[in-house]
């Protein structure tokens, strides 16, 4: 009996082609919204995790003011640290800002105290110098490209830093972006000159934008930060927040969900309106088929019979725009991020992710939201007397 019905509903759907086509598409848009958001946060959160391993990895603590602040700087000992038990090891990234003249201009600029040990910690250190050479000894300078253009330097010139002379021996090549590795600043802009030379041209309390601390394999990362938060206390530290790569992976990832599902909740009331569009389809359905109702319960049909077959129709319709939907917003979605990471040239660009939760989700909610809109016009039909229905005109 139940195949008959659902033979019969795919009759009547085909039977009003148009009609229900205008149906489909109503929840279609609704769950190519729905698809093309939540895979878009999927694909984002699955690329927030890759790099954050890439940068941090998980056995890593990062030391920063006040979460991920990098506008205040935080005072510590980085060798006392790096003599921590279960510390592997560690950098600081320090910026100063000092005073620097160059062969044809001067200002004041951002220094950046380069430790080799850094390009070991974060990606983005890995200096790419387009003219020249990297640094390799004492009283040499690497030039963003901005700053040596500010300066008129040259590989090979001479600039003047707080007072001390250093010779330009490379260019870095042009970045789009600045990046969390400088501190918050762009690479363009900055002069890079080793640690050592930065402490001594400004003495005092170490002060840094951030710390990366990397741990023993074997080592439990709950001591190792206690030992660290008691380093941070004997040196007057009250501001600084320890952060691994799961509480770094867990924040981000917390942020990028509450603004998936606040889009999806906007994309869901699209869907809603399809399910208003199933429910007048079904209820003209309802009027334009009473005869045929009479029929089917004059020769033995029943009232649950009746009930169902209108809802396996609004189901059906239900489920087909949500199966259309489904790939619709999906072609979307890589669509949308192709054409973001081609206009905004974004490093380590990300795709959307089609999960089998999601798949079902969608096939399953659609299907619903169709027959939840046709259950009052099915009722209403089941509920019509035989006799009644057969003089209906």
């Amino acid at each position: 009996m139940l195949r008959d019905l659902f033979r019969l509903s795919l009759r009547n759907i085909r039977h009003r082609g148009l009609r229900s086509w205008l149906t489909v598409i109503g929840i279609l848009i609704g769950t190519a919204a729905v698809v093309a958001l939540i895979s878009i946060g999927q694909g984002l959160q699955r690329s927030v995790a890759r790099q954050v391993e890439r940068i941090m990895g998980y056995n890593t603590i990062l030391v920063t003011s006040g979460g991920l602040n990098l506008g205040q700087r935080i005072r510590l000992d980085i060798e006392t640290i790096r003599a921590i038990p279960g510390v592997r090891s560690a950098i600081a990234v320090r910026t100063e800002t000092a005073y620097v003249e160059g062969p044809n201009g001067k200002g004041f600029l951002a220094v950046l105290g380069y430790d080799p040990a850094m390009e070991e910690f974060v990606a983005e250190m890995n200096l790419r110098v387009a003219a020249g050479r990297p640094l390799s000894e004492r009283g040499e300078v690497l030039l963003g490209s901005r700053a040596a253009q500010a300066l008129g330097a040259q590989v090979g010139n001479d600039v003047v830093i707080e007072g001390r002379r250093f010779t330009v021996v490379g260019i870095l090549e042009a970045q789009r972006a600045g990046g969390f590795a400088t501190g918050g600043l762009t690479i363009t802009d900055l002069l890079v000159i080793p640690l050592t030379e930065l402490r001594e041209l400004f003495p005092g309390p170490e002060l840094v934008q951030y710390a990366v601390i990397r741990l023993e394999e074997q080592a439990s990362v709950a001591e190792v930060r206690e030992r660290i938060r008691d380093h941070l206390r004997t040196v007057g530290e009250r501001n600084a927040s320890l952060t691994d790569f799961e509480d770094l992976t867990r924040n981000i990832q917390s942020v990028i969900r509450g603004v998936q599902a606040f889009l999806a909740g906007i994309a869901g009331i699209a869907l809603l309106v399809g399910g208003v569009g199933v429910m007048n389809t079904m209820y003209t359905a309802v009027l334009e088929r009473t005869r045929e109702i009479g029929i089917l319960k004059a020769v033995g049909a029943k009232d649950i019979h009746v009930l169902l077959l209108f809802l396996f129709e609004s189901g059906l319709m239900g489920l087909a725009g949500g199966a259309l939907g489904m790939l619709m917003g999906f072609g979307l979605a890589w669509v949308a991020t192709a054409v973001v990471s081609r206009m905004f040239q974004t490093q380590g660009s990300f795709s959307p992710v089609l999960s089998l939760a999601l798949v079902f989700g969608a096939l399953f909610f659609s299907f619903m939201v169709g027959a939840v809109a046709g259950i009052f016009p099915a009722y209403r039909a089941a509920r019509l007397p035989p006799v009644e229905a057969l003089r209906y005109e």
